[in-house]
Formats: C-alpha cells, sequence, structure tokens
C-alpha cells in the first residue's frame, strides 16, 4: 500500500508549487530590468546564487559525495547549467519574452530525445507525436520573429541553444540526484555553473563590469526569487504533490512571464507566437504525461 498525500498535504503542496511558479516567472522581466550585458547578469545571478546556498552549508547535516564519478557529474551538469544561462539570457536581448520563453520551455522535449538515443528509453507514438509538435511551434515562432527582423531570430536560436543545454543539464543531472543531497548537488552545480559563464564570457568578449550600480539589486532579486525561492519551491511541493503536476508547472513560466512583459514593457507578443507557444506547450504537456519523472531543479 502507497501513502497518498491528504487533503491538507495536497493542499499545501499547491500553494507552495504556485508561489514557486510565480517566483521563476518573474526571472525574464528581471533580466529585462539589468542594463549590464547578459553575460555579466548570467555570472551575477549565479554567482550570488551559490552564496545564497553556500550560507546553508553550517546547517547541513546529511551526507557529500560518497564517489568521485558523482562529484564528477556534477560538474558536468553545473557546465551545461551555466552553458544554459548563457545562452537564455542573451536571448533575450535580441528577441522577445514571450518567443524567448515558449522556446526555452521546449527543454522536457529535448531530455525525451537524449533519453531516446543514450539510454534507449522508449516515447512511443505520443513522443515522436511530441517532438514533431515541438518542432513546428518552433518554426513557427522563429518564422513570424524572422518576418520581423534577423535580430529576432537570433534570439530565437539562443532560447533553443539554451533550451538544449539545460535538457543536457536535467538529463545528466537526474543519474546523480537521487544519491547526493540536495544541498552538495546544487552548491556544485551553481558555483560551476558560475565559473562557466565567467570562461564562455571571456572567450566570446561578452563579459564587463556593471554598468549601473543599481543592477546589483536585480542580481540579488534574479538569485533569490527565481533561483532560490522557485526551484526550491518545486522541489519542496514534490513532498505533497505527485510528480506529474509539479512537473507540468514549468508551463507556468512562460504564460505569466508573457503577461508581466505585456503589463510590464508593453510588449505584445506576434500571432505566430501564440500559435507556436501553444504547439510548444502541447508538445511539452505530451511528453511530460508520457514520461511523468520526478523533475529536478527548473533552470529559469
Amino acid at each position: 500500500m502507497t501513502d497518498k498525500p491528504s487533503k491538507i498535504s495536497a493542499r499545501f503542496g499547491v500553494l507552495v508549487l504556485v508561489m514557486g511558479v510565480f517566483f521563476v516567472s518573474w526571472a525574464a522581466v528581471l533580466i529585462r530590468l539589468c542594463q549590464s550585458a547578459p553575460t555579466t547578469v548570467a555570472f551575477f545571478r549565479m554567482f550570488f546564487s551559490t552564496i545564497m546556498v553556500a550560507l546553508a552549508i553550517p546547517f547541513h547535516r546529511g551526507k557529500w559525495f560518497d564517489k568521485r564519478s558523482d562529484l564528477l557529474i556534477s560538474v558536468l551538469s553545473g557546465i551545461f547549467l551555466g552553458a544554459h544561462f548563457f545562452l537564455w539570457i542573451a536571448s533575450l536581448k535580441f528577441t522577445s519574452i514571450s518567443s524567448s520563453l515558449v522556446l526555452v520551455t521546449t527543454q522536457p522535449v529535448f531530455v525525451a530525445v537524449l533519453g531516446y538515443f543514450f539510454l534507449k528509453e522508449g516515447i512511443g507514438k505520443l513522443g515522436i507525436l511530441a517532438i514533431i509538435l515541438a518542432i513546428f511551434g518552433a518554426f513557427m515562432v522563429a518564422g513570424g520573429d524572422l518576418q520581423i527582423d534577423g535580430i529576432h531570430l537570433k534570439g530565437d536560436m539562443l532560447a533553443l541553444g539554451g533550451a538544449l543545454a539545460a535538457g543536457l543539464y536535467l538529463f545528466i543531472g537526474r543519474s546523480v540526484r537521487p544519491r547526493v543531497d540536495l544541498l552538495p548537488y546544487v552548491l556544485t552545480v551553481y558555483a560551476v555553473s558560475s565559473f562557466t559563464i565567467v570562461i564562455l564570457g571571456a572567450i566570446s568578449g561578452s563579459i564587463e563590469i556593471p554598468v549601473v550600480k543599481s543592477d546589483y539589486l536585480w542580481f540579488f532579486l534574479l538569485a533569490l526569487g527565481p533561483t532560490i525561492l522557485g526551484h526550491n519551491l518545486y522541489n519542496f511541493s514534490l513532498r505533497h504533490l505527485p510528480a506529474f503536476p509539479v512537473g507540468m508547472s514549468i508551463l507556468g513560466e512562460p504564460v505569466l512571464g508573457t503577461i508581466w512583459g505585456i503589463i510590464i514593457f508593453r510588449e505584445l507578443p506576434i500571432y505566430s507566437t501564440y500559435i507556436g507557444g501553444s504547439i510548444i506547450i502541447a508538445a511539452v504537456v505530451i511528453v511530460m504525461s508520457r514520461l511523468k519523472t520526478e523533475p529536478r531543479a527548473v533552470p529559469s
């Protein structure tokens, strides 16, 4: 017999999950408010997040890394998380909030594809349909943005690259998370991602000192809200809810993020973003309903 969440516990879990979605959905808006270069924003977001997580070290009573292989896998996961933020935050400089968010939401589709090719995990006919829908939806969004200008298309490609990197981060990390406590894993991943962003920024010449001091406030809020509170509330809600609705909650970010973009920046999506975004969301719904795997910390 399996224990089912009580009504009180389930309701509390729903409240926690809604709060997590709310915090995560502000990421794109806070990034837009920054005047610094995207790579600078990405670095300070993860750097401040690393410091915040490190503050919890004295209170950690669990194990760290029993195996060297688990540490190496966590480091590799952190590299891809850094690549995700490097690419996705840059996308917001070139394309709309709505286009960037719906495209980066395809990360579960990439996880399904990676699982099929590397772990021989079956995805079935519905999974194949989801992949086709995701590709078609991405073409719809990118095609519409291309009609505006090539700059928007560049942003769309960066967002898709960020989705692929996030998919690799989740795909690699899920193999080690059952064996490693959350704190050591998250601390390692965040620290490595910060270092990765610095390296990528140095290679591309895209990292610089923040241009205005007020950006430090946005960096802090990015770390505290979407990263620390948002993602941790996602993980906490798994104690009170089945994995499936928690995994599906990723769809709340493009919806709420688009709403905040309309209210704050008067940034109305074009018709192709509505259509393509709806198709992408449908694809993600199909993938999540097929996999029903426990989601890890969702990078946004």
